[in-house]
């Protein structure tokens, strides 16, 4: 493995990393072209739900059913159910004690699930490992503006913690993610479990909190959040690099 980002990762790395730290400045200074990112990334959120991050863990319990062979069928397909897992555990906890003031449960699982995906994805961009720009391009363009509508939601439940420090820590969580991938093999087996579990937290997320109502959203900035996800899958199947 490398000891070192590529001028690529490193590009894209911190290109995706004003996802965290500016997101909060656009959302207070430009209210209208904030309105229409956030139903961009609501489509995005959803094509990415389904059309990359559910293959990639299909992908990835293939690759860990032939490196750990087993005849138990909840070992075999054992990602599936830490997807549950993570689905469950975000459906049920209770993120407001009350209107005001958020639980501190909650802001712990918001936390450690969105560290933890910020690292995922840096991992993922060091895994590219392509030489082609444009692969690069596509997981800045994609990864920022779907993290934009997430940040969105952290920025409204915690509005001083996350202008104060939350959104640094996604940033560290972002590097130190890609520094583990520089490090570990592709479809390690607790990268897999870690994706699995908080791309259960991904998938709620993109439905019940993500997505807007019907009568409030820009129809056409949602479609075309949809079709990018598109186009960033095809581009990802066409490099071999899904």
């Amino acid at each position: 493995m490398g000891t070192g980002f590529t001028v690529y990762e490193a590009t894209t790395l911190l290109v995706i990393s004003f996802a965290h730290i500016g997101a909060m400045h656009v959302y207070r200074r430009q209210p209208d072209l904030s309105r229409w990112l956030l139903d961009f990334s609501s489509g995005l959120g959803i094509g990415y739900a389904f059309l990359y991050l559910l293959p990639k863990i299909g992908t990835m319990t293939i690759a860990l059913q032939t490196s750990l062979p087993a005849n138990n069928v909840l070992m075999q397909y054992q990602l599936y159910f830490y997807l549950l897992g993570g689905f469950l555990v975000y459906y049920l906890v209770d993120f407001k004690r009350h209107e005001a003031r958020p639980s501190h449960i909650g802001e712990a699982l918001n936390l450690a699930s969105f560290m933890a995906y910020s690292a995922l994805i840096g991992a993922t961009v060091v895994h590219l490992n392509s030489d082609i720009r444009g692969v690069y391009l596509t997981s800045a363009v994609v990864f920022t503006l779907h993290l934009f509508g997430v940040n969105n939601f952290l920025f409204r439940m915690y509005p001083e913690d996350f202008g104060r420090w939350m959104r640094w820590a996604f940033v560290v969580a972002l590097m130190a993610g890609g520094y583990a991938g520089t490090q570990v093999e592709k479809y390690n087996p607790y990268q897999s479990v870690a994706t699995a579990v908080v791309g259960g937290v991904i998938i709620i997320l993109s439905v019940r909190l993500k997505l807007p109502a019907r009568a409030r959203v820009n129809t056409k900035a949602f479609l075309l959040g949809v079709a990018t996800a598109v186009f960033a899958v095809v581009v990802y199947v066409r490099t071999d690099t899904y």
